[in-house]
């Protein structure tokens, strides 16, 4: 074997785990590169858990980072007494929030403020400064993150929900060097219902850094009566030290691909991830891509390609592809699987919540729609917009149908 057959079969055993769009620039170039990786799932058994009341996000985030402590360290509260600690705790009196920052860093302080443990709250303008922030603690100190994102679009911009880091991949180790590229980013979403218990909801995904900065934290956040205005914010263990985490720039428009390629890109991302050998989503073992579900088409298009064993039932999890370009977004299982809403049943929902069955329609038209608002807040889980002449509703995955999608205060 060649000097350069080595380094290709190295670069290829390596990179191809964690960031195949990578693989064929560093073999042309012939130069190697060794990725860093933080995933804390197994090591610190950090729990996924979904939210039992529509805004409680930020108290399943934190009762989900109280159980996730390193060296086995857990501190189990139910979820009602975290949020009833984080409404004890707020203390931004000029916004109205259902979790705010200090609500959240106290919380965690007064319940799981072990010796040498030091909750602090990171704001920062820069969100590629706020990751390195992140990248870098979670390697120092092995700690799950909270953090505020803007899924779907908000009002209130990066404040919308709160959400669980455990896990990411950077080109270079961050403890060395202020300057990394973000490659994956893991979290847990704890918005999945319907929740009768935490235990039995979250969604686990796994997010490319391109996805991470032009779908989760796009714009600050936008809530002028808050302290925590034009910021993205995260609840970090424990000081300050600076850099920047860089990503690729989202492709957010231009020429749909169709079906087939997104569920061939689909399969090949499956395969080239390796998905069913990572702890974390071995129940996709088995899983094929199913038809995909096109959401938000006319910008930030994404191809929502379910996982599941055969055509017709349920859901283990899915793959988001970019509309444009078939380049991957993310991955998620879901704890409860489901089956995914067909165009044909959300419309004859619609038509008979307008009472339009009977009567002579003109025009029907439906698209799949994520936008984050009491209706849905994951990516995952978009509703059906459907439009009867000129009359639109929205349906959702659980087939409920609504007049319009509600808005959530900030930390919910």
């Amino acid at each position: 074997m060649t000097w350069t057959e080595f380094f290709k079969q190295k670069i290829f055993l390596r990179i191809s785990k964690s960031a195949p769009l990578l693989l064929l620039v560093f073999i042309v170039v012939g130069v190697t590169s060794a990725q860093h990786d933080v995933y804390l799932e197994t090591p610190n058994t950090v729990p996924s858990y979904c939210q039992e009341a529509n805004n409680w996000c930020g108290a399943a985030t934190g009762q989900m980072i109280l159980e996730g402590y390193p060296g086995g360290t857990e501190h189990p509260f139910t979820q009602t007494h975290v949020w009833n600690r984080i409404v004890f705790h707020r203390d931004d009196p000029g916004a109205s929030w259902a979790t705010d920052p200090d609500g959240l860093r106290e919380t965690l302080m007064e319940l799981g403020g072990d010796p040498g443990v030091n909750w602090s709250i990171y704001a920062n303008s820069n969100p590629q400064s706020l990751m390195y922030s992140i990248t870098y603690w979670m390697t120092r100190r092995s700690f799950p993150t909270a953090v505020l994102v803007n899924p779907g679009g908000s009002p209130y911009g990066s404040f919308q929900h709160w959400v669980m880091i455990d896990g990411f991949t950077t080109d270079v180790d961050p403890t060395t060097n202020t300057s990394v590229t973000l490659n994956f980013i893991e979290i847990v979403d704890p918005w999945n219902p319907p929740c009768p218990t935490a235990a039995h909801g979250g969604i686990r995904s796994l997010i490319s850094g391109a996805t991470w900065y032009g779908s989760y934290w796009d714009v600050p956040g936008n809530y002028p009566a808050s302290k925590w205005h034009g910021n993205y914010v995260a609840v970090i263990e424990p000081p300050l030290q600076e850099g920047v985490a860089k990503a690729r720039k989202q492709v957010d428009q231009g020429k749909i691909i169709s079906e087939a390629m997104a569920q061939e890109f689909a399969m090949r991302w499956f395969k080239e991830l390796k998905l069913d050998e990572r702890a974390q989503y071995e129940v996709l073992r088995g899983s094929i891509p199913l038809k995909p579900l096109l959401v938000n088409q006319e910008f930030k298009g994404y191809y929502l390609v379910p996982l599941g064993q055969r055509v017709g039932e349920l859901s283990q999890g899915a793959i988001l592809l970019n509309a444009y370009n078939g380049e991957f977004q993310e991955v998620g299982v879901f704890q409860k699987p489901f089956k995914y809403l067909d165009k044909d049943r959300a419309v004859k929902l619609a038509l008979n919540y307008l009472c339009a069955c009977s009567k002579e329609v003109k025009e029907i038209r439906a698209q799949m729609l994520f936008k984050s608002c009491e209706q849905t807040q994951v990516r995952f889980i978009p509703v059906w917009q459907v439009t009867v002449d000129r009359v639109t509703v929205y349906v959702t995955q659980q087939e409920k149908v609504f007049d319009k999608l509600t808005p959530l205060l900030p930390g919910d």
